[in-house]
């Protein structure tokens, strides 16, 4: 069920792979698509929280809320990615750069580099989707991260592409997918939990 790459998917993957490279992001890119960051980026945000308002309870709700729609969203990511089966560009791409996490060290696929594999998980990225349910649903939840807490699927999605794990369009996809099932998850059921202390205070 894998799909053609469209031209202008390809290209821009090329553009933001191979052109657009600098020895800064070759630092900052794989620490972004490093799940380890969530830990970095939630655990002061919720000690910050806990200790300014002292409603540790209200903010483990929260927290739930935000790892169950995780969840949902990464379990519907990964019966996609097995239904379509679309080969992730570190293996099809010549001259693609991709990062290896157990080495720490960037490789460059040859010029004559040809694709052997016939089925991947690059269709859509779970990162995207998931970085960016969570980080709805913290906004819907806390209306006051919504001043910076968008720029991170952002960033998570960019990173993908860099590290050549995904085509541009996988993480359109992804954060799509999280968008509207966080969402529709909120509207539905998930609006009721939310402890009553957070929309009060939010609506001053």
């Amino acid at each position: 069920m894998a799909f053609s790459t469209p031209g202008w998917d390809l290209a821009l993957f090329k553009l933001i792979n191979m052109q657009w490279r600098t020895e800064a992001l070759d630092v900052v890119m794989p620490i972004l698509s490093d799940r380890i960051l969530v830990w970095f980026i939630a655990i002061p945000l919720v000690l910050l929280a806990g200790v300014k308002t002292k409603k540790w309870r209200q903010l483990l709700i929260g927290i739930a809320l935000v790892g169950a729609v995780v969840g949902a969203t990464d379990l519907g990511t990964n019966v996609v990615k097995d239904a379509v089966g679309r080969v992730r560009p570190k293996d099809a791409i010549a001259q693609s750069h991709h990062y290896n996490y157990k080495k720490a060290t960037w490789f460059q696929r040859s010029a004559d580099f040809i694709q052997k594999d016939t089925k991947g998980s690059s269709f859509f990225s779970g990162h995207a989707a998931n970085s960016m349910a969570a980080v709805v649903m913290a906004m819907l939840i806390w209306p006051k991260l919504r001043s910076f807490l968008w720029v991170l699927p952002l960033l998570i999605g960019y990173s993908r592409i860099y590290l050549a794990k995904h085509y541009p369009v996988d993480v359109l996809c992804g954060w799509i997918f999280g968008l509207c099932l966080s969402y529709m998850l909120w509207k539905t059921i998930l609006y009721k939990f939310v402890p009553s202390w957070d929309t009060r205070s939010d609506k001053k």
